[in-house]
């Protein structure tokens, strides 16, 4: 057992623990703040899939990387941690307590997501980490939350804009220092 990997087969158990605590919490006044909040240990379980092995970090590097190391287990636990479990419980307040719209944000990063999946396992025809989540939880449970939160939303397009653009920002801040590492890792070797 490797200490780096310790934190994504640790989001299994917790995921699950935060899961089954719902009946605990749950209000019906409360009852979208408590569908979104659903949401981060749907995505915990995604990301054990993803990180408990390492195998996404050497999937991303063999891939997007070719071959480079532009993505380590340092910067994915805080990519990771920032990225999604922080964007998810600030969302959550604000959803609570600012606007419900807020709730599209880490709804958007979760489906964004699992199509990034989806179509990477296409193109590449073959699994990636990630992938049976993003089948099986991400995408079924992202689409209904995007669809009730549409429902009940003042402001629909402006809410789904911010959400489209959180979603997209949250993928980008992995892809381009990433790939600009990999362009001065392929230029060094010139």
């Amino acid at each position: 057992m490797m200490d780096e990997y310790n934190w994504a087969r640790m989001a299994l158990p917790f995921a699950l623990l935060m899961l089954c605590s719902l009946p605990i919490f749950l209000r019906s006044d409360d009852l979208p703040v408590t569908l979104l909040y659903t949401l981060l240990p749907v995505y915990m379980i995604h990301q054990y899939e993803e990180h408990a092995r390492g195998t996404f970090v050497a999937f991303f590097n063999s891939t997007a990387g070719k071959g480079y190391e532009i993505l380590t287990e340092v910067s994915a636990f805080w990519i990771n941690v920032l990225d999604v479990w922080l964007v998810f419980v600030v969302s959550c307040y604000l959803a609570r307590y600012v606007a419900i719209g807020f709730a599209l944000a880490p709804i958007y990063l979760t489906v964004l997501n699992g199509v990034a999946h989806v179509i990477t396992s296409v193109v590449l025809r073959r699994y990636n980490p990630g992938l049976y989540t993003s089948l099986l939880l991400f995408l079924p449970w992202g689409l209904f939350l995007l669809v009730y939160f549409n429902g009940i939303i003042q402001a629909g397009l402006l809410f789904n804009g911010i959400g489209i653009l959180a979603g997209i920002t949250g993928h980008a801040v992995i892809m381009i220092p990433a790939l600009r590492r990999r362009n001065k890792l392929e230029a060094s070797t010139r």
